[in-house]
């Protein structure tokens, strides 16, 4: 056998070893950004038993864990929320500026399950309405000259849009984007 020989079958086996390593490398910053972005970890999805209630009712439903692999998270939790679209108008030396937001007017939180390793599953949930959801508004401000100007800005211009209801489902993963899903709901008087 020749040094040539020898020689390539060194950089046969040598260049096999690199290419093992590049792909374990590979593998391992794929799980380092899966971890991260939540990408290709799987989804959240909620499923109700009817998608509008009273108020005072129970709404129930699941949530459903697709996960592509076990996933170790602080807790899985449904969370029922009023939220309210805001206009605000600003005057400016160059005019007015319009701007908008959400204000959350009622927030309702169950935790399903606590810190854990999460496969696929099922969680049965049930959130109750508030009796007085059909009054809520958001908080105003605290001061009785704050709520005069409210009321006269609101004459002037509606700045304030319908109260949206939603359910969020979330997976809340440390030192990672968590998982969620969402659902809108209607409640009706």
């Amino acid at each position: 056998m020749s040094d040539t020989d020898e020689l390539l079958r060194f950089l046969g086996k040598l260049g096999r070893e690199v290419m093992e390593s590049a792909e374990e490398a590979a593998v391992e910053i794929k799980q380092a950004a899966k971890h991260v972005t939540g990408l290709g970890r799987g989804s959240v999805k909620l499923e109700l038993d009817q998608p509008k209630a009273a108020p005072g009712d129970s709404i129930r439903g699941r949530v459903v864990l697709a996960l592509t692999e076990p996933v170790e998270a602080k807790k899985l939790f449904v969370t029922l929320q009023a939220r309210q679209k805001m206009v605000t108008v600003q005057r400016t030396d160059r005019g007015r500026s319009v701007g908008t937001s959400h204000v959350t007017v009622y927030e309702l939180e169950r935790e399903l399950d606590g810190a854990k390793q999460y496969l696929n599953g099922t969680f049965p949930f049930e959130l109750t309405v508030p009796a007085d959801a059909l009054l809520l508004r958001p908080a105003t401000p605290s001061s009785p000259l704050g709520e005069v100007a409210r009321t006269i800005a609101s004459a002037v211009s509606p700045s304030a849009g319908p109260i949206e209801w939603q359910i969020v489902a979330a997976l809340e993963i440390p030192w990672g984007r968590n998982l969620t899903g969402e659902v809108d709901i209607a409640v009706v008087g």
